[in-house]
């Protein structure tokens, strides 16, 4: 295999492993190679964007319209850098795949403070710990702020009836934090319910072409209802069945 070939395999596992300065370095390396290497200045520019240097991501997305007046990559990332959107990096396309029932995009509520929200990265995995009222996510035993109540009650049933679950850092962009919970393993007690009913699932999807292959996956947020807050008298999770939780989320 050629150099540039192993160059870009390491840029691109350097993405899938949210190691954005690696992947300044070797993204550099191949457009010394080839200074026309559009692909080599778009993944540069997403890795600039993750390390929030937003003029240097800019930069790279000229650079290919400049050499690739057509390039709809380069024109989709400077209009979401214009418009002030998060940018999801390009994970391997089923890095955050969509399936009805076992996954769910969730808005975080309660905050950490910006120093630690500033330390992360799209795609950080995350860990779920439960609370008293709620669900905390945690990244590097850090509180990066909760899930809303009704599905931290839901997931709580779940958890302690035996699923088991993955969270990472989905986009992360000012104030809005959201995170991707996946089912890994459903329990024989829950074999026939749902982590995320389907039937409250709406999902709405970007794709883009050829961006660390080279793929985006966008979804646009999945609201939830509310149904206590701070104030409301608070049930005792134990007392409650796993039926009635999944009679409440129909």
């Amino acid at each position: 295999m050629n150099t540039q070939a192993t160059l870009r395999q390491k840029a691109i596992r350097a993405a899938k492993n949210s190691l954005w300065n690696e992947a300044v370095e070797t993204n550099s390396a191949l457009i010394e190679i080839d200074e026309k290497d559009t692909g080599a200045y778009n993944r540069l520019g997403v890795a600039y964007l993750q390390l929030k240097k937003s003029k240097l991501a800019k930069d790279q997305f000229k650079r290919v319209l400049e050499i690739d007046v057509n390039n709809k990559i380069a024109k989709k990332q400077l209009e979401r850098i214009k418009n002030k959107q998060s940018v999801s990096p390009a994970f391997v396309s089923q890095h955050f795949i969509e399936e009805p029932g076992k996954t769910k995009t969730v808005e975080l509520t309660r905050l950490a403070g910006k120093a630690v929200l500033d330390s992360l990265v799209v795609g950080k995995n995350c860990e779920l710990v439960i609370k008293n009222r709620y669900i905390s996510v945690m990244a590097d035993d850090k509180y990066v702020g909760a899930l809303p109540e009704d599905l931290s009650f839901r997931l709580t049933k779940l958890i302690k009836s035996g699923n088991t679950y993955s969270c990472a850092i989905r986009s992360c962009c000012g104030k809005a934090f959201e995170v991707y919970i996946k089912e890994l393993m459903r329990s024989k007690k829950n074999m026939l319910t749902h982590s995320f009913p389907p039937s409250k699932i709406a999902l709405s999807s970007i794709n883009d072409d050829d961006l660390i292959d080279e793929e985006f996956t966008l979804e646009e947020n999945i609201p939830v209802e509310i149904v206590e807050t701070d104030k409301d008298s608070e049930k005792n999770i134990d007392d409650i069945s796993t039926e009635e939780v999944v009679n409440t989320m129909k």
